[in-house]
């Protein structure tokens, strides 16, 4: 039985308004992730503070939600980045 041949789609530029819902969609993160670690900073120090532990390196936990999360807005950062490079590839040179 003979196969057909696969047609790949070629990819497609992305679109203005795409672009602009990216933008929002990191800056929206981007927001969130400086507001959550002020709130999660300032329960450790308020916790700290009041155990009395504020001077012990070991009792600072918001530094391992600071690693996480920074990680994983830096890969969104660098996603949109690329996504982006790569479809100003795509789109034809205007003269």
């Amino acid at each position: 039985m003979p196969t057909s041949p696969t047609v790949e789609a070629e990819p497609q530029p992305m679109d203005e308004t795409r672009t602009r819902e990216q933008v929002q969609a990191f800056r929206a993160h981007a927001a969130v992730f400086v507001a959550g670690m002020v709130s999660i900073f300032l329960v450790n120090l308020l916790t700290n503070l009041s155990a009395g532990i504020a001077g012990n390196l070991e009792a600072w936990w918001s530094a391992w939600a600071l690693i996480g999360w920074s990680s994983g807005l830096a890969i969104h950062g660098l996603v949109e980045v690329t996504r982006r490079v790569a479809a100003s590839k795509l789109e034809p040179c205007r003269t």
